[in-house]
């Protein structure tokens, strides 16, 4: 894919090698998606010189890359065969549908399993991308500090009966993309076939999202977190400081706790928990919340 990639200017390579070499965004189920999808979306981009233009050739038309069975190899010879159309969203479904294996048998997913699948595509093509999202909202009965409300914690494991979204979590994930020609990193929502950033978590972005919008509201105890696979680097290539997910995050309270939310209690087959086992993410937070007023950061 980088080879065959036209991406002009190309991407640093402190951007590539943690957000276009890896085969996985953390803790998803490890499969050999790149052959299959560079062979069947390759096409769509060939030649394109900005990652813009990737995006827009991928989920313009309805959202093109999701109609599988569209798109076949050079040289097939076999019969023509029906549509088979990914999705549709389905809130509540992570997990079992997380890796992109999961989504091509299932056949729908919801945020999370929708921006593994948008990101590993575009990283399957040559652009640099990676998920991105937020374990909390600052919304509803888990808004403000957890020392101040108590529901704060209940959220970031496993949320509540008395909240949509799966009937429990109060989060979402959307994907982020590297932009070759303004050399930033630029976002846009799942399930959706507009590369706007004018998204509904967000509304307008302008230096910080709309100060009413749930992305707007980020703050301490409601971060904006993309995983990365860099130990360590420049706040301006990878978008704000890496923190450690099992020494470094946690709640106003002290309290430890993970980005993975939908799956608190995941464990390896011996019973060792794994949710927060060489997990590391990038604070986005001071990017998204709105800086029209203070909050606590």
């Amino acid at each position: 894919a980088w080879n065959a990639s036209s991406l002009w200017p190309r991407p640093p390579m402190e951007v590539v090698y943690p957000y276009f070499l890896p085969y996985a965004s953390y803790h998803e189920a490890r499969t050999n998606w790149r052959p299959p999808f560079f062979a069947k979306f390759f096409r769509l981009v060939e030649g394109l010189k900005t990652s813009q233009e990737v995006v827009d050739a991928l989920i313009t038309e309805n959202v093109r890359l999701m109609n599988w069975t569209a798109f076949r190899w050079p040289g097939y010879s076999g019969k023509s065969i029906g549509s088979y159309e990914l999705g549709p969203f389905a809130s509540g479904s992570t997990p079992p549908v997380v890796a992109p294996a999961d989504f091509l048998t299932y056949g729908y997913g919801s945020c999370t399993a929708w921006a593994k699948f948008l990101a590993n595509a575009l990283r399957s093509v040559g652009v640099p991308a990676r998920e991105v999202g937020s374990p909390c909202w600052n919304t509803g009965i888990f808004a403000g500090l957890a020392t101040q409300n108590p529901n704060v914690s209940q959220c970031w494991h496993g949320g509540t009966r008395e909240v949509s979204g799966s009937q429990y979590l109060n989060n979402h994930n959307w994907v982020e993309y590297w932009d070759n020609v303004q050399q930033t990193w630029r976002f846009l929502d799942v399930a959706t076939s507009s590369s706007s950033e004018d998204t509904w978590f967000c509304k307008k972005y302008q230096q910080g999202c709309d100060c009413s919008s749930n992305a707007g509201s980020a703050m301490q105890d409601h971060d904006i977190l993309a995983p990365t696979w860099s130990v360590s680097g420049d706040e301006s290539i990878h978008g704000g400081p890496i923190v450690d997910v099992g020494s470094s995050l946690r709640l106003s309270t002290g309290e430890a706790v993970s980005p993975l939310v939908w799956s608190p209690h995941l464990t390896s087959p011996l019973g060792l928990p794994l949710k927060d086992v060489g997990l590391r993410v990038v604070n986005r937070t001071d990017f998204y919340r709105c800086h029209g007023r203070t909050l606590s950061v």
